[in-house]
């Protein structure tokens, strides 16, 4: 991960800036795309109101940031639900463009800003969770250094039937085995053997 730049962080083939006004009619879009809304496990559609409050309250609760690609926003990451004294907090993405899925950008989003997290506000642990069934998430969150913690038993009314939430988290040590895994392996921008998860 490079340093943060302007309020730019950038990773591999990656940047993140913070969430800005104009990416509301976007992330509008994107919260209310089919898979991304069942895989987030929203509980109805989002209106533009809801969208907007959401993300002032992203705000004041943690640091939401937009997903850049060549300077195209294509997701939303960020932090929140920070216990400081514990030196902890909780993650959150989604890819919105399904032009994207599959290419490695989450993973990539995802490592940057776990580098962000640990090296930035010198946290011990972040957390997360996710549904059971979303296993592209579950193993690109475990190449970030997640271990699944704990299974919340039918937790979400999924198209007629419950579906498990995986409560996962990565400590500062487990991040830093997988960041070298990442430096090792990952081809740099541009390369078109660049690595997808």
């Amino acid at each position: 991960m490079m340093p943060a730049e302007a309020g730019l962080i950038r990773g591999r083939r990656i940047a993140l800036r913070p969430v800005e006004d104009g990416d509301l009619p976007l992330i509008h879009r994107w919260v209310n795309h089919p898979e991304v809304w069942r895989y987030m496990d929203y509980e109805q559609p989002f209106s533009l109101a809801d969208v907007t409050e959401d993300l002032e309250r992203s705000r004041e609760e943690g640091q939401p940031f937009t997903i850049l690609v060549q300077g195209r926003p294509i997701g939303r990451i960020g932090l929140n639900q920070f216990r400081r004294r514990d030196r902890i907090c909780s993650l959150y993405m989604f890819i919105g463009e399904p032009a994207f899925w599959g290419a490695g950008h989450a993973r990539d989003a995802v490592m940057t800003l776990l580098g962000y997290a640990f090296d930035r506000h010198d946290l011990y642990q972040v957390e997360l969770w996710t549904l059971s069934d979303n296993d592209r998430a579950i193993s690109m969150y475990q190449k970030c250094g997640f271990v699944a913690e704990s299974r919340l038993r039918q937790r979400s009314w999924k198209e007629g039937g419950w579906v498990d939430r995986v409560v996962m988290s990565v400590n500062r040590e487990e991040f830093g085995r997988a960041r070298g895994a990442w430096e090792d392996r990952v081809p740099a921008a541009g390369d078109p053997s660049a690595e997808r998860s």
